[in-house]
């Protein structure tokens, strides 16, 4: 009866452990899955050209991957190296080889004619040992050149996507800050005003009416500084889109997006 008991108990053990393993490594066998099922999609990372979206991000950059010269390089150096596939594919076709004799009997021949040069043609295949090595290893480097080449145009889209996007939450940022501070700066211009009033009536002294006078001051320059932020990035994200932002479908409505998400009720 005890060793019943210890069998059966080992059993438990036994399969108690099992368990473990398998828990311990089922995340190991579903993790291959879950990488697979978030592959990415680089039609989504840039859209193509037969879709039109009404996002005016995603217009951007859709713009400055079909805009900019660097982007057609990539493009172009996928091309060439499809090309190059194709002359390591046929490249075996260098050693086949036909001739002929052209000469005045073999392009006006003549029964009588006794010193016609044979043979007149000749048609002939050279196979060395290298080509048996040399044309296969030739096309699995091309192929290689040409997944290369594939992959630095998705690398090329990823960098365009997050350079495009970077630029218009800066664009974003420092027009709100335009607004904030036009609207700071109207209040302490009314506290410059009352000031000014109020040191005209010799109800405050120089030293107040000078600190509000510098205070209005600086929140002007807070203004200056951030409009010519803004400029900046907006010339910097013309330059990479190749268009007037003003001239891009959807550009009011995305200032309008901007004036409603700082309204101040």
């Amino acid at each position: 009866m005890v060793n019943e008991r210890r069998i059966y108990k080992e059993k438990a053990i036994r399969f108690k452990y099992k368990q473990m393993k398998l828990h311990r490594f089922l995340p190991l066998l579903i993790l291959p899955l879950a990488v697979q099922a978030q592959s990415i999609d680089y039609n989504k990372i840039i859209l193509p050209d037969r879709v039109i979206t009404k996002n005016f991000e995603e217009r951007l950059v859709q713009l400055a991957w079909k805009n900019h010269p660097s982007n057609r390089v990539v493009d172009q150096n996928v091309e060439i190296a499809q090309r190059e596939k194709a002359v390591a594919r046929w490249r075996w076709l260098d050693d086949i080889y036909a001739n002929g004799n052209v000469n005045e009997y073999t392009l006006h021949p003549r029964p009588e004619a006794t010193n016609v040069y044979y043979p007149r043609y000749n048609f002939g295949i050279r196979l060395t040992l290298g080509s048996f090595v040399n044309i296969p290893l030739q096309v699995s480097a091309a192929n290689y050149r040409l997944n290369n080449s594939l992959l630095l145009v998705d690398q090329k889209k990823l960098s365009v996507r997050e350079e495009v996007l970077g630029n218009v939450e800066r664009l974003k940022q420092f027009y709100k800050f335009i607004k904030i501070r036009e609207q700071i700066k109207e209040d302490f211009r009314t506290m410059y005003k009352d000031a000014e009033k109020k040191f005209s009536t010799g109800d405050i002294n120089i030293e107040r009416y000078r600190a509000a006078v510098q205070a209005y001051y600086d929140q002007s320059e807070q203004v200056i500084e951030a409009q010519t932020n803004y400029n900046s990035v907006k010339i910097t994200l013309e330059g990479i889109v190749g268009v007037l932002l003003p001239d891009i479908e959807g550009y009011q409505e995305f200032i309008s997006r901007l004036d409603a998400e700082i309204k101040i009720d």
